[in-house]
């Protein structure tokens, strides 16, 4: 029976703590009194923000060289990209296997019902206070049987590089991969 094999992580700290950050602070254009009403009824994330947009990036380019690192079997790497996405793509992003979604769970399903391996990366890491997350990630690879050693090294690859960019809490779980 195929598996799928759940990586979680909780994000505790700046990821790339010793590199200068271009400030992204930027001054919203308010100058009637409806506009600061409207501005101060949005909801602000009580999270703290521990990576901008550009550091999101380099991390998710990160992970994905580690994955390709391990000569794992993957056919399609699944990646949930929130929008706004605040700034140009990565090229690796554009990779044959990488198919950057919102909603990544669908496309999920529709690979298991096909019976193909995969992995998705999903994260609420929140990079602006407007934006909704709880610095959490969540990786799922889905193998065609029992994971063999090469997906455990690749899951040990993986969790290796979270805790080295400032991940805590890394759990990995196994399930059945359900049709």
């Amino acid at each position: 029976m195929s598996k799928l094999i759940e990586i979680t992580a909780t994000l505790v700290r700046n990821p790339y703590p010793d590199l200068p950050k271009l400030c992204a602070a930027r001054t919203l254009p308010l100058h009637r009194e409806e506009d600061f009403e409207a501005i101060s009824i949005l909801p602000v994330n009580s999270n703290p923000m521990m990576l901008n947009f550009a550091e999101h990036y380099r991390l998710i380019v990160e992970l994905l060289g580690c994955i390709k690192s391990f000569e794992a079997r993957i056919d399609t790497c699944l990646l949930r990209i929130q929008m706004p996405a605040g700034g140009r793509m990565p090229k690796e992003f554009l990779d044959e296997k990488v198919l950057m979604l919102q909603d990544v769970r669908a496309e999920e399903a529709f690979l298991q019902r096909e019976g193909k391996p995969y992995i998705a990366i999903e994260d609420t890491l929140p990079r602006h206070p407007l934006e909704a997350g709880n610095n959490k990630i969540q990786i799922r690879i889905a193998c065609e049987q029992d994971p063999s050693d090469l997906h455990w090294n690749l899951v040990e690859g993986i969790s290796t590089k979270l805790k080295a960019v400032g991940f805590d809490a890394v759990e990995t779980t196994v399930k059945d991969r359900t049709a």
